[in-house]
């Protein structure tokens, strides 16, 4: 009965994750491309999140950090990596 629950929560883990996978893969590539651009300006990272409004760094923290998230992220990132 513990097992069927486990399997069932670990399952919509995984639906979610592949729900949510490609906004995240989008939302990974534009930060990619906006990281690229401020390379080519010389910025640093670090720089790019300083100049980053509040409301982004809230959203950018969010969908990054949260660990519901984290098979998602982390599937984008492989994806990602394949493609380029």
């Amino acid at each position: 009965m513990l097992l069927n629950i486990f399997w069932g929560i670990l399952g919509l883990y995984v639906l979610l994750s592949l729900l949510i996978l490609p906004t995240q893969y989008r939302f990974l590539t534009t930060l990619k491309k906006e990281e690229a651009k401020n390379k080519a300006k010389g910025k640093t990272q670090g720089e790019m999140y300083d100049n980053m409004g509040a409301g982004e760094l809230v959203v950018h923290e969010n969908i990054q950090g949260n660990p519901v998230f984290f098979l998602a992220n982390f599937l984008a990132s492989v994806i990602y990596r394949i493609k380029h």
